[in-house]
């Protein structure tokens, strides 16, 4: 490094070495690099979306795997677990529900179901978790998708994939 010259008040010329001074800067950032601790990010979940933004009808193809449907039928959300109905829940318990006076699924109903395979779930290859599979269709509130996705979280299942939403067939 090249050395600095000083002229101090009473005319003297002094030399000062920055070369000390720049490496211990450097070995504090080494430190304090090193010494440094990143912070996960919470509550990622390994989901999987669809590619194709709608244009084709394929659907994720899990094996053995979990599908909760929900669709808009009316003026209520209905949904699946498995091609089996939920109940609708007895309270309107959520905003959305008071505002519209009409009540959503049972989402006791759905964690149990998805509970109860995950219990019987025997894991195929790669796969440690049971694959859940979140059908909606367009019109469906996304509050009722992502109390789904709670639910998968809560059971800590890692394993999600969104199907596809169908095109409407002009």
């Amino acid at each position: 490094m090249a050395r600095k010259k000083v002229v101090d008040p009473d005319g003297n010329k002094a030399e000062a070495d920055m070369t000390p001074m720049i490496d211990v800067v450097f070995l504090l950032l080494i430190f304090f690099m090193l010494a440094t601790k990143f912070k996960m990010p919470e509550g990622t979940l390994r989901s999987y979306l669809p590619k194709n933004r709608g244009e084709s009808n394929s659907r994720p193809m899990l094996s053995e795997n979990c599908r909760v449907t929900l669709l808009y039928q009316g003026d209520q959300v209905v949904a699946y677990a498995d091609q089996a109905q939920v109940p609708t829940s007895d309270v309107l318990d959520t905003d959305y529900e008071l505002h519209t006076g009409i009540p959503g699924p049972n989402l006791d109903y759905i964690e149990q179901h998805i509970l109860r395979r995950r219990d019987t779930y025997v894991a195929l290859g790669d796969t440690a978790t049971l694959p859940v599979v979140i059908d909606f269709a367009e019109k469906v509130p996304y509050k009722y998708v992502i109390d789904v996705l709670n639910i998968c979280a809560k059971l800590e299942i890692e394993n999600i994939a969104f199907a596809q939403p169908e095109t409407p067939m002009d």
